[in-house]
């Protein structure tokens, strides 16, 4: 999968295609990330980038990319966890970029994931106490009324 490179010059695809193909009539090269280089007509539009000054051939990513609280996310494996909650955990990493796409994850976050009548809710954190104490946050914002109502339900009877 090719992910578009936020170091790119160009993030439109016509003045992209406009120096793609001025480059390839003045045969330049494609740098690629095992730092050898490749005739530009031998790599698709699609897959080049123009990073610093230089063709860059993008590698393959084979990780799927989520959005989760307006970060980019790789999620790993699901971690066992036994508890009282009906959160779901996964490890994760924050995607980052070289020049050549996206770099290989480290799974070094924690992702706390619940699914609700409502919707899917989605936290992050450096351990699974951070990740289970943002969802809770989360989630309060989301049923604060309902919450609300019932702890507070003998309360709101006496007056």
């Amino acid at each position: 999968m090719i992910v578009n490179n936020p170091l790119a010059v160009y993030t439109q695809l016509s003045p992209k295609h406009t120096l793609y193909t001025k480059s390839l009539a003045t045969n330049q090269l494609a740098y690629k990330s095992d730092g050898t280089m490749t005739p530009l007509c031998n790599v698709p539009e699609h897959t080049a980038e123009f990073i610093a000054g230089l063709w860059r051939v993008q590698d393959d990513f084979k990780y799927e990319i989520t959005t989760i609280r307006d970060r980019q996310m790789i999620l790993g494996p699901r971690i066992p966890h036994n508890e009282k909650t009906f959160f779901e955990y996964y490890s994760a990493a924050i995607v980052s970029f070289n020049c050549y796409g996206p770099l290989a994850p480290r799974f070094d976050l924690v992702v706390a994931k619940y699914t609700t009548d409502r919707g899917t809710y989605w936290s992050y954190g450096r351990t699974i106490a951070e990740a289970r104490a943002f969802m809770g946050i989360r989630l309060y914002d989301e049923y604060k009324d309902l919450i609300h109502s019932v702890a507070c339900k003998k309360q709101l009877q006496k007056n």
